[in-house]
């Protein structure tokens, strides 16, 4: 995962690195794709 990936996770998230990681490794592999999906339109909204 790209660190971009990373930070939106713990901003939608409200959480830190650490648990975003540990929340994000415990996600289905479809809720981590979601993810992946709105992070892509954030980044395509706000370019």
């Amino acid at each position: 995962m790209n660190f971009e990936l990373w930070l939106f996770t713990i901003k939608r998230l409200g959480q830190t690195m650490d648990a975003a990681k540990m929340i994000f490794d415990n996600l289905s592999e479809e809720d981590q794709e979601k993810i992946r999906k709105e992070y892509e339109e954030y980044l395509n909204a706000n370019q």
